[in-house]
C-alpha cells in the first residue's frame, strides 16, 4: 500500500514540473515490465534448482509460522532431517495438503536445506510460462504504444 502511495504522489510531482503523460505512461510500462522480468528470473531460477535436486520421499512434520511474516511453512522430514518447504502453505485445502505424517514425493535441495513440494513445483513451472508470456505481452504493447521498433518476423 505503502508503494502505491509513494508512486501517486511520484506521478502527481512529475505531473507539476511539467512532464507529459506519455512519458509517465512509458515509465510506469517500463517498471511493469521491470516486474515481470524479475518475476521470470525468480521462477526460472527456482525451476533450475528444482531440476539440480533430488526427488525423494518425505513426511509432513509440522507446519512452522514464519516469524517475521506469518505465514505457514510446511516441513517435511527426509532421511531423518527436517526441511523447509521453499514456498508458503496453501490457504485451500491446508488440512488435506499439509497433515501431519502424510507421505508425498518432494525435490530435495541439500544445498539450501529446502524441499520443494508438488505445489511449489507446480508454481515454479506455471509462474515461468506466465511471467514470461507476460513480460512479452507487456513490452510488444509498449512498443506498439509508443511508436518503437515495430517486431516482424517478414520483411
Amino acid at each position: 500500500m505503502e508503494i502505491l502511495i509513494v508512486l501517486i504522489v511520484l506521478i502527481v510531482l512529475l505531473l507539476i514540473f511539467g512532464v507529459s503523460v506519455e512519458v509517465i505512461l512509458l515509465g510506469l510500462m517500463g517498471l511493469m515490465i521491470l516486474m515481470m522480468l524479475a518475476l521470470t528470473v525468480f521462477f526460472t531460477v527456482c525451476v533450475l534448482r528444482i531440476v539440480h535436486s533430488e526427488k525423494v520421499t518425505g513426511q509432513v512434520s509440522q507446519v512452522k509460522t514464519h516469524p517475521k511474516f506469518g505465514y505457514g511453512i510446511p516441513c517435511y522430514k527426509v532421511e531423518g532431517e527436517e526441511y523447509e518447504n521453499v514456498f508458503p502453505c496453501e490457504m485451500v485445502m491446508r488440512k488435506q495438503l499439509y497433515s501431519i505424517g502424510r507421505e508425498c514425493r518432494v525435490y530435495l535441495d541439500k544445498k539450501h536445506r529446502k524441499v520443494y513440494d508438488g505445489n511449489a513445483t507446480l508454481s515454479s513451472a506455471v509462474g515461468v510460462v506466465l511471467s514470461l508470456a507476460s513480460f512479452a505481452m507487456l513490452l510488444m504493447l509498449t512498443l506498439n504504444w509508443f511508436g518503437g521498433a515495430h517486431i516482424s518476423l517478414m520483411r
